[in-house]
C-alpha cells in the first residue's frame, strides 16, 4: 500500500497517517496518537482537526479522537475524486487534440479553401500557372460551350472555372501533362489558336504531353504537386462558380495519385503543336503529326466524323490516312491497325522516355 493511502482525496500526510491509526484504535488521546505517528503533540491536534473538518473523525467528551465509519465518509470523497479525474481526462483528451491541430498538423483551413465567383477563381488559376516551376497537371472536361476555349463567350462561366482553360503561361521548361475526356477532345477544333494556346502558350517553351481517356472523374490541376484547385460540379448553374484550392496533405497526394493514374491508362495524343514531330518508334509508324492524333482518337474511340470535326478535315482525309497507316502496319483493318499500334509502340508520346533522361 502507498504511504499516502488518501492523498488523492486531498488530505494532508499528517491526516493521511492519523485516520487508518484512528480506525485500529477504541479513542485515543492527542499525545498517544503524537507518540504513534512521531510527531509533535501540537501536529497531532492539527491532523485530528482537520480529519474532522473533512468528516473522517470526531472528539469525545473524554478528549479522546474517534475514527468515522469509512464508508460514510470516504466513499463521497472518492466519487467526488473520481468525477474529478473523469473531467480532468476530458480536459486532456481535448488539449491533446488541440495540440496536434495547431502545433503537429494544420489548420483545415490552411489545407482547403474555399473561392467562389468567376473574377477569383480566374486569379487563383493564374497565380497556380505562375508558380509552377517543373510540371502542371491537369484533367480538362470540354462538354460544354467555352470550356477549353480561353476567352470563349462573354457568358462561358466555364471557361474561367476550369484552371487550364486560362491560358496563362509558365516559366520556361515547365512539363504539362493533361488528359482530355473524349467527347470533349472531339467537340475541340484543335487547329485553332485558342486551343493550342490553352496547352502551349505562346513563347513559353514548355513540354506539352496530351492524352485522352472515355471519361474523368472531376477537373482539376495541380502544379508542382504542391497546389491543386478543384473545380466543385452543381446541379445547374449556380449564381456564381465554386473551387477548392489544396495544399500540401494527404488529400493532394490522393489526388496526385489518382491524376497518374488516369494518366496511365490514357491514350497519348502527344502535342497539339503541329510544328513537333510524331514519336516513331518503328518505320512503319505515323509519317506526321495529323495520323499520329488520327491514330490516337482512332483508339479511344472516336468515329470518322468526329475525328473530322475535331481536326478541321474532312472525312475521307481521316479515311485516306487510316488506309495509309493500315498499309504501313501490313493490316487490312482497323482492329488489327490498332493492335499492330500498341504491340509496336506507336501510341507512346515519348514522356516515360524522357523521364529517365537526367538533366544537364
Amino acid at each position: 500500500m502507498s504511504e499516502r493511502p488518501f492523498e488523492a482525496l486531498g488530505l494532508s500526510a499528517d491526516a493521511d497517517r492519523a485516520y487508518p491509526l484512528l480506525v485500529a484504535t477504541r479513542g485515543v488521546a492527542n499525545g498517544e496518537l503524537a507518540r504513534q505517528m512521531g510527531v509533535s503533540r501540537e501536529q497531532a491536534e492539527d491532523a485530528c482537526g482537520e480529519l474532522a473538518g473533512r468528516g473522517l473523525a470526531r472528539q469525545g467528551r473524554d478528549g479522546r479522537w474517534y475514527p468515522v465509519p469509512p464508508q460514510s465518509t470516504l466513499l463521497p470523497l472518492v466519487a467526488r475524486a473520481q468525477e474529478q479525474l473523469r473531467r480532468g481526462r476530458e480536459l486532456l483528451d481535448r488539449l491533446g487534440v488541440e495540440y496536434q491541430r495547431v502545433h503537429e498538423g494544420h489548420r483545415a483551413e490552411e489545407i482547403v479553401r474555399v473561392v467562389e465567383g468567376q473574377a477569383a477563381i480566374a486569379r487563383w488559376a493564374e497565380q497556380l500557372h505562375a508558380s509552377a516551376a517543373s510540371e502542371l497537371m491537369a484533367f480538362v472536361r470540354t462538354e460544354k460551350e467555352g470550356v477549353g476555349r480561353p476567352g470563349a463567350g462573354d457568358g462561358g462561366g466555364d471557361a474561367l472555372a476550369d484552371p487550364l482553360a486560362c491560358g496563362h503561361a509558365t516559366a520556361p521548361g515547365v512539363r504539362r501533362r493533361v488528359v482530355f475526356e473524349r467527347a470533349g477532345f472531339e467537340s475541340m477544333d484543335l487547329e485553332s489558336p485558342a486551343a493550342l494556346a490553352a496547352l502551349d502558350p505562346p513563347g513559353a517553351r514548355q513540354q506539352a504531353y496530351v492524352r485522352v481517356t472515355d471519361r474523368l472523374p472531376v477537373r482539376l490541376c495541380v502544379a508542382d504537386r504542391s497546389l491543386a484547385l478543384l473545380p466543385l460540379p452543381a446541379d445547374g448553374r449556380p449564381p456564381d462558380p465554386v473551387m477548392l484550392v489544396i495544399r500540401p496533405s494527404g488529400l493532394l497526394d490522393a489526388l496526385v495519385a489518382l491524376f497518374e493514374s488516369v494518366w496511365a491508362g490514357g491514350v497519348p495524343v502527344g502535342r497539339l503543336d503541329a510544328s513537333s514531330p510524331p514519336v516513331r518508334t518503328d518505320a512503319g509508324g505515323p509519317r506526321s503529326a495529323l495520323q499520329s492524333r488520327i491514330l490516337a482518337m482512332l483508339v479511344s474511340g472516336s468515329t470518322d466524323a468526329a475525328m473530322a470535326r475535331a481536326l478541321g478535315v474532312a472525312v475521307r482525309t481521316v479515311q485516306r490516312h487510316i488506309a495509309a497507316m493500315q498499309r504501313d502496319a501490313g493490316v487490312d483493318n482497323r482492329i488489327r491497325l490498332v493492335w499492330h499500334a500498341a504491340r509496336h509502340g506507336w501510341l507512346d508520346d515519348g514522356y516515360e522516355a524522357r523521364e529517365v533522361v537526367p538533366s544537364d
